[in-house]
């Protein structure tokens, strides 16, 4: 399940692969791309004050702020004592407990907590093939996700949202279906493209490979090396984006965790990669 690729490779430089495919590819076709980024999980890389080479453990905003109704907060294992990511053999588990009662007054009384992962000032990529070798949590009210947004110092004032790319979500109490959407501001206003892809059986039982190729052209969605949609690049998909990954609690979409939800919850991932189009396939 590993690429043989130096570590060193990994703190690429912002890349901006142009080239594209002529059209979607039914099946990834790995002879057809170069890797860009990989990161293994061999360790967990942090970013720290004056390095930003390594994952990052809050969005874009401050860490306070708690979005889409969602029960978790977001800790960092530097700041906080205690910590949700966990690298085992080179795989790693983003893992969702209940929140101690001695934390609850440094976490906004927030009944969970989780982590995220963004790749914000160390990897961005304009155009190419992102994916993610990883394994959803089950249990009512977890939303796993892996997902791409271009990269701001911070969120720009009169933006509903910044032009996001959702690889991959999934509800922990539909096991057979995943979701792939865009949201773009091209209008103005807050539009979104979603695609639900179901009767895949239970998707917490085994690691599938999530991966998304965007060209300037369109935005095609893979599971397990297999086309499950296309959709028109927006005109706003035209700055590179970074990775993030986040094990949610709760909220809008996936609603709260009950009696049958079992905790330590864990979003685990083997790898996530980036590519671009090496000429050799038309």
């Amino acid at each position: 399940m590993k690429a043989l690729l130096s570590a060193a490779l990994i703190c690429t430089a912002l890349l901006l692969a142009t080239d594209s495919m002529a059209a979607p590819q039914q099946h990834l076709n790995d002879a057809c791309w170069d890797t860009t980024f990989f990161e293994p999980f061999d360790e967990l890389r942090l970013a720290k004050l004056g390095d930003p080479n390594g994952w990052t453990t809050q969005y874009i905003w401050d860490r306070n702020t708690i979005i889409n109704q969602e029960l978790q907060y977001y800790v960092d294992p530097r700041v906080h004592a205690i910590n949700p990511f966990n690298v085992d053999d080179g795989v790693l588990s983003i893992t969702a407990i209940k929140t101690p009662t001695r934390m609850l007054d440094t976490t906004q009384n927030q009944p969970y907590i989780s982590g995220v992962l963004t790749s914000r000032n160390w990897f961005e990529q304009k155009y190419g093939r992102f994916e993610a070798f990883a394994k959803v949590p089950k249990g009512k009210g977890l939303w796993s996700a892996f997902w791409m947004l271009p990269t701001h110092a911070s969120w720009p004032q009169g933006v509903a949202v910044l032009p996001e790319l959702d690889i991959m979500e999934q509800i922990g109490d539909q096991l057979g279906t995943y979701h792939t959407t865009l949201h773009t501001n091209q209008t103005g206003q807050l539009t979104s493209a979603p695609y639900d892809h179901n009767k895949l059986g239970d998707l917490s039982q085994n690691f599938h490979l999530y991966s998304a190729v965007w060209t300037e052209q369109d935005i095609s969605w893979y599971l397990d090396g297999k086309l499950v949609a296309t959709h028109p690049s927006p005109a706003d998909f035209n700055t590179p984006k970074h990775f993030l990954l986040n094990l949610a609690v709760g909220g809008s979409w996936s609603g709260s965790p009950d009696q049958s939800t079992r905790f330590p919850a864990e979003f685990k991932v083997d790898y996530v990669k980036a590519m671009k189009p090496n000429g050799g396939c038309s």
